[in-house]
């Protein structure tokens, strides 16, 4: 008898490892075909003309993106949603996920399992149909049972990704919320990418920049007077895609994203 106990506790144990080892590694999302296959010149092409980020890289490092562009297809399911996707669409989710943690190597997103693209802004129960009523979210981070699910209206990534310069980008925005949710707590400090010491010095920098907001002295968009984490993700935006500007019009808080971050993506330009 003790040994049939003994025997059922050991399958338990290998049955739970098993989970935790699926769970943790991911295995069974892993596209080795995509993994082991060479970056296509079509893939290449659509990144330089498309991701400006990835344009103003030097060669060296466009090879590293496009190596973590790779993982992260292998690795996350993307499905349209009464849509059509292509190519480009993947890649622009992608370049969306990688820009944020480029300088961090080995984050490969462990909340996420799959991404959604859907044909146009839904309301807060997914609906895009016209008789939804108000439809005015452009890409969400799924809770409860969306958890690990990201939802992005495909047209409005497709226009962040246009190789011009802008301060808005659905995609780099919810990755940026996924980078913050990464300790926890979704709270607009992502303590996954700085050290727990920093986080007095940037939270003083939030609200001395959310005053401004509210005083119209800044050119942020007000939606980041929302919350500490909003504030992260839309100043995020602004950070990646239009470095320069952010620098010349917002030194400081420009300054404390490069350590957020540890890039300065205004080097590549």
């Amino acid at each position: 008898m003790q040994q049939i106990f003994f025997l059922i506790a050991v399958i338990i144990v290998l049955i739970a490892f098993y989970i935790i080892y699926r769970f943790v590694f991911n295995r069974d999302s892993v596209n080795k075909d995509i993994l082991n296959e060479p970056f296509s010149e079509s893939w290449r092409k659509i990144l330089q003309d498309r991701a400006l980020y990835y344009r103003n890289l030097p060669d060296e490092r466009k090879k590293e993106f496009e190596e973590r562009v790779k993982i992260f297809l292998a690795k996350k399911s993307i499905k349209g949603v009464d849509t059509e996707i292509n190519d480009s669409d993947k890649l622009l989710v992608a370049a969306s996920a990688i820009i944020p943690v480029f300088n961090f190597p080995y984050f490969i997103y462990p909340n996420v399992r799959e991404v959604l693209l859907y044909p146009g802004s839904f309301d807060d129960k997914f609906q895009t149909d016209d008789e939804a009523g108000k439809r005015d979210i452009l890409g969400i981070v799924g809770d409860g049972f969306m958890n690990g699910v990201v939802v992005l209206s495909k047209p409005d990534l497709e226009a962040a990704f246009d190789g011009l310069r802008h301060r808005k980008n659905v995609g780099i925005h919810e990755f940026v919320h996924l980078i913050d949710k990464a300790d926890g707590a979704v709270d607009g400090v992502p303590e996954k990418l700085f050290e727990h010491s920093y986080t007095l010095p940037w939270l003083k920098e939030v609200r001395r920049e959310m005053r401004k907001i509210k005083e119209g002295r800044s050119d942020i968009n007000p939606y980041a007077l929302s919350n500490d984490a909003e504030f992260l993700a839309v100043v995020s935006e602004y950070f990646f895609d239009n470095p320069e500007k952010l620098k010349q019009r917002h030194p400081e808080l420009y300054q404390s994203l490069t350590k957020i971050f540890r890039q300065k993506p205004d080097d590549y330009v």
